[in-house]
């Protein structure tokens, strides 16, 4: 068995997932956490360093993950009858109200992160230094840790080249791409809506896109179809092109809209807006079953 399918195995049979960074985290390793956490989004949550989560949502889009601090009581120290809180001014108090003099050590303060039966680590230099990153990370029953090791990582997976990489405008159109898909299981398309501060906030061009959704194929399990829509020029609306290796798909779409197969891509033209494109091109969908 392979890494990757070993991977998914342990994530398909683990009920809650922590996918952790270094603070030496790159772009590649956020988008790698990134494309993991796609395939159960509502188990995985990615444990990254503030400033990066940051610098990544502001470069990729997206929302930085919330975060919870606790306050625990050893109340075996220090039992309380009642807990109460309440706001004065830009102060939240809380009140404990005990019958004894309140020990304060039984008092302790930090970051809250739900504890998990696998710990995924990737952009550490080796396990030893991934081991001590996580030694105190809450445990659910007997965790399994699996570090995804970066140097062994076949680069031409996710350029398509040994000597090319992503340039910086376009890893960062990859990471958006990734953000803004959703998958509809019912008919098997990956839907993509790519806005045009989406183009302006990476410095990038509609002309990435083909060779990204290539590149995203190589590094994700993406549905039969694929669909892409963007909005670049302000006042020009909406264009989209259909990605798929379902060549009677491809062949099928074609002729239904007029246009040229340029395999593993159909053109599917131009709409007003995203609603329009999406209600029109998911009806042909439904009828090419």
């Amino acid at each position: 068995m392979d890494i990757m399918t070993e991977l998914k195995h342990a994530i398909d049979e683990a009920t809650s997932i922590l996918i952790v960074l270094p603070d030496t985290a790159s772009d590649k390793d956020y988008l790698a956490a990134l494309q993991i956490q796609r395939i159960a989004p509502d188990k995985i949550r990615v444990v990254a360093p503030d400033q990066k989560e940051i610098e990544w949502a502001q470069i990729f889009g997206g929302s930085i993950q919330k975060k919870e601090f606790a306050i625990s009581i050893n109340t075996t120290l220090s039992p309380v009858d009642e807990l109460r809180y309440q706001k004065e001014g830009d102060k939240l108090v809380v009140f404990l109200t005990h019958q004894r003099t309140f020990d304060p050590t039984a008092i302790q303060m930090g970051a809250h992160i739900p504890p998990a039966d696998l710990i995924i680590t990737t952009g550490f230099a080796n396990q030893s230094s991934a081991d001590k990153a996580i030694e105190l990370y809450p445990r659910k029953g007997a965790t399994r840790h699996f570090w995804l090791d970066n140097a062994n990582t076949n680069t031409e997976s996710i350029t398509g080249n040994n000597d090319k990489k992503l340039p910086q405008s376009s890893a960062a159109l990859l990471g958006r791409l990734m953000v803004r898909s959703r998958e509809d299981h019912d008919i098997d398309t990956l839907w993509t809506f790519i806005t045009r501060d989406d183009f302006l906030r990476t410095n990038s061009t509609p002309t990435e896109l083909r060779p990204l959704i290539e590149t995203f194929s190589r590094i994700a399990s993406l549905p039969r179809i694929a669909t892409i829509f963007w909005q670049y020029d302000e006042h020009a609306g909406t264009e989209g092109i259909l990605w798929s290796t379902d060549a009677s798909v491809l062949k099928r779409m074609a002729h239904i809209l007029g246009s040229r197969e340029d395999s593993p891509f159909v053109s599917l033209g131009m709409f007003s807006n995203f609603i329009e494109a999406e209600v029109k091109i998911r009806k042909l969908l439904r009828e090419l079953g």
